[in-house]
């Protein structure tokens, strides 16, 4: 099964109300206004100068100065006043209701905030929602972060909480709680919801599989300083599968059938976790930063379909990721991925899946499944320009890149890769400084006969 060779990507974006059921024809018209302002958040506006600068403000005006001979950068570079000086790196895993505290501080942000998302697929069709954290710079403040979304494909609520509590000053141990509803996917399929959406209405294609999870859970948490936080998780979840609404709507390609979401295994799932998580602080001097994910899951699934048969799984997952900078012009990023299960069988919606444009990118959606899994990618980028601004971070890049993978199923093969056939794709893209935009042009290495994969993506891949 092979992707399509034409397939130009899009992006999404995504925001949620909550409360009563809403007539049919509100939801309609709500529906409409939210997908326009969504098409406006995507067309980029006039540049405006700050309403506060001063008169000899030079904020919005390009600043040329000569560099010394000793700090000469690879690519041509346009320095324009202000902006932050960092941005973080930090693994696509979790429910997201709290920011990491050190991120919280270095970004400056204030003890109360909020945002809204938004978000449209091929089974809640719109979901909006709003969410807030509140977060005090005193070591011994409770963190507290909620959500509340409205699906109106299929007129349910959905929300998150989660309180955390410092136990001991400077606040590096914690205890917390929370409790979720939320339209959920494999933990892989990593397209965020801007993109996702965006993707569907221009090209009628979703790139991930979606679930139901509601659920609650406490956990202990020591954030190890230049090391990971690490935390120790009780999990109650139940588990629903969810139907494909076929009325979900494109503005493009509307011929194209909406590929089929595939049922998940419905039950509770009971488990204890242990788990690593670390962010990276990228500066826009070193443009590098090692951050990553690791999981290992012990669980109980009672299924609801086997007549209340209980099952016992273990399964490890980890995520390493890391972006160094070679020379002041070039950039590498690297991504290795393993995942087994170490002991039972996995419900469906706990195996590993990759291919398509989170990983494999020459490969058909989902076309790599198992119980294993070992996935490496690497991308090597060449900045030919940048341009830095106090609300802009542009440029132009040239990279290549090569994915390689394999998933198998079989716990006496759990860590023989050496048996296993490994896909293979490569290409070559163009993007801009900031990320934002990334065109690929990927083909599978294994198949003379192959056809170039184009894809057009508004983030990173890792």
């Amino acid at each position: 099964m092979t992707p399509d060779p034409m397939d130009i990507r899009t992006a999404c974006w995504s925001a949620r109300p909550a409360g009563r059921r809403a007539p049919a024809g509100a939801r309609r018209v709500a529906s409409r206004v939210a997908l326009a302002l969504a098409l406006a958040v995507a067309t980029p506006a006039a540049a405006q100068p700050p309403a506060d600068a001063p008169a000899d403000s030079a904020s919005s005006t390009l600043v040329f100065e000569p560099a010394p001979p000793d700090s000469v950068d690879g690519a041509p570079r346009i320095e324009v006043s202000g902006g932050s000086d960092a941005d973080w790196l930090q693994t696509p895993f979790g429910d997201h209701l709290l920011t990491d505290p050190g991120r919280w501080r270095d970004e400056g942000r204030r003890p109360r905030a909020g945002t809204g998302f938004l978000d449209y697929n091929r089974v809640d069709r719109l979901r909006l929602g709003v969410g807030f954290e509140w977060q005090s710079l005193e070591a011994l403040h409770p963190r507290i972060g909620t959500r509340l979304e409205y699906a109106f494909g299929r007129d349910r609520v959905l929300y998150g909480i989660q309180i955390e509590q410092p136990l001991a000053r400077p606040g590096r141990l914690s205890a917390g709680v929370s409790m979720v509803r939320r339209t959920d996917h494999p933990d892989l399929q990593q397209t965020g919801d801007f993109e996702n959406s965006l993707a569907l209405l221009f090209g009628r294609q979703d790139d991930r599989d979606y679930f139901e999870r509601e659920g609650a859970g406490a956990y202990l948490s020591w954030r190890v300083p230049d090391f990971s936080t690490v935390s120790v998780h009780g999990r109650v979840d139940e588990y629903r599968s969810l139907p494909l609404d076929r009325g979900t709507r494109s503005w493009f390609h509307r011929d194209r059938a909406l590929r089929d979401n595939p049922a998940v295994d419905d039950g509770e799932i009971r488990a204890a976790l242990v788990r690593l998580e670390r962010l990276a602080r990228r500066t826009r001097a070193s443009r590098a930063g090692l951050y990553h994910w690791i999981e290992v899951e012990r669980a109980e699934f009672d299924s609801a379909g086997e007549g209340g048969v209980v099952r016992r799984y273990t399964r490890a997952l980890a995520d390493l990721r890391g972006v160094l900078r070679l020379t002041p012009a070039t950039t590498l990023s690297l991504r290795a991925v393993a995942g087994s299960a170490l002991d039972g069988a996995l419900p469906r919606q706990k195996e590993f899946v990759v291919g398509g444009v989170d990983g494999l990118r020459a490969h058909a959606f989902g076309s790599v499944r198992g119980d294993q899994l070992a996935l490496v990618q690497a991308e090597y980028e060449v900045s030919l320009w940048e341009l830095n601004a106090d609300t802009l971070d542009a440029g132009l890049s040239l990279f290549a890149f090569v994915d390689a993978g394999a998933a198998w199923r079989g716990r006496r093969t759990a860590f023989d890769i050496g048996r296993q056939v490994f896909a293979c794709d490569g290409g070559v893209g163009l993007g801009t400084g900031d990320d934002g935009l990334r065109l690929y042009f990927a083909r599978d290495l294994q198949d003379p006969g192959s056809e170039v994969v184009v894809s057009l993506r508004l983030q990173r891949p890792f």
